[in-house]
């Protein structure tokens, strides 16, 4: 008996499939095992990343912009690659975002929860969200891990909270800050929507609209990320 009872419960995990009555840890869990299928599947694809930074006065006038188009795609082993199409840099503060800088904040932007992930984060159940059509579990999010220097590190985490889906049992939606930050940068508050892609939930699009710190100056910052034309091979 406890062996076929091993086996439904296996079974029940690998089709996605969770109860109403499901506890937290067990949520996590599942959604870990689909966005690990998730990640890898990423791989396997390539995309188009499109950012844009605008810098904007109390007037509401643009002050600059920083803009960034690249196609993102994984080499055999899995590394990602990026290749760079166009990159204009306008912003008056020139030091603000870079090419790591921006490589941070997609990363971040693009939160998938796997086995690793839980590894790395604290999850605190908040309840049950309608977002858009769909039905999703809320959970806030905070790195349980020793931040690394952020002057000398890529590494970056999320400090926010996630939407999963109730069926699907992937992220839909991610929302927080990308720390650690530089003493005198802050990196905006960000709200990353994904979608749908065969099976899979993939980023879409990410947007910010926030004031920040920058040096000793406050100044409002808006952030649009798109991702775009996924295509396996």
């Amino acid at each position: 008996m406890r062996k076929v009872l091993a086996v439904l419960f296996v079974m029940i995990f690998a089709s996605g499939v969770i109860g109403q009555s499901a506890k937290p840890d067990e949520i996590l869990r599942a959604v870990a095992e689909n966005g690990k299928k998730t990640f890898e599947a990423l791989r396997g694809y390539s995309y188009y990343a499109e950012l844009t930074l605008e810098t904007v006065s109390q007037s509401d006038t643009i002050t600059g912009t920083y803009y960034r188009f690249s196609k993102i795609s994984y080499d055999a082993e899995g590394n990602r690659q990026e290749k760079l199409f166009e990159e204009k840099n306008t912003l008056p503060e020139t030091s603000y975002i870079g090419t790591n800088s921006a490589n941070n904040l997609t990363r971040v932007y693009q939160f998938i929860i796997t086995p690793d992930t839980l590894t790395q984060y604290e999850f605190n159940y908040i309840g049950r969200e309608k977002v858009d059509e769909l039905n999703t579990y809320v959970f806030d999010v905070n790195p349980k891990v020793k931040m690394p220097d952020p002057r000398t590190s890529k590494d970056r985490f999320l400090k926010g909270r996630v939407w999963i889906d109730d069926q699907d049992l992937q992220v839909v939606k991610a929302a927080g800050n990308a720390i650690p930050e530089q003493t005198d940068h802050r990196t905006p508050k960000f709200e990353t929507y994904f979608q749908n892609y065969d099976k899979y939930w993939f980023p879409a699009y990410t947007r910010a609209d926030d004031e920040v710190r920058v040096g000793r100056r406050v100044t409002r910052v808006m952030v649009k990320v798109r991702f775009t034309s996924y295509k396996k091979g």
